[in-house]
């Protein structure tokens, strides 16, 4: 059973969603946690917390996808 949808602020933009955690919410759309700086309601987050931090309604998330090169 799927849960209900909240609504976050993701990049800045209001989007409706349902994955329950963070780190289903990043897989979701493409993103590998432990690739990228995850900032969840103002605290950064570890690839691995991620993984078991819930969606609250209203949250703001930020992704920063990390590059290498030169």
């Amino acid at each position: 059973m799927k849960g209900a949808p909240v609504k976050i602020v993701y990049q800045g933009k209001e989007t409706e969603t349902v994955p329950a955690t963070v780190g289903a919410f990043l897989a979701a759309n493409g993103i590998a946690a432990g690739k990228a700086v995850i900032e969840y309601k103002g605290d950064v987050l570890s690839g691995e917390d991620a993984a078991s931090v819930p969606l609250e309604d209203g949250a703001e998330l930020n992704v920063f996808k990390i590059v290498a090169g030169g």
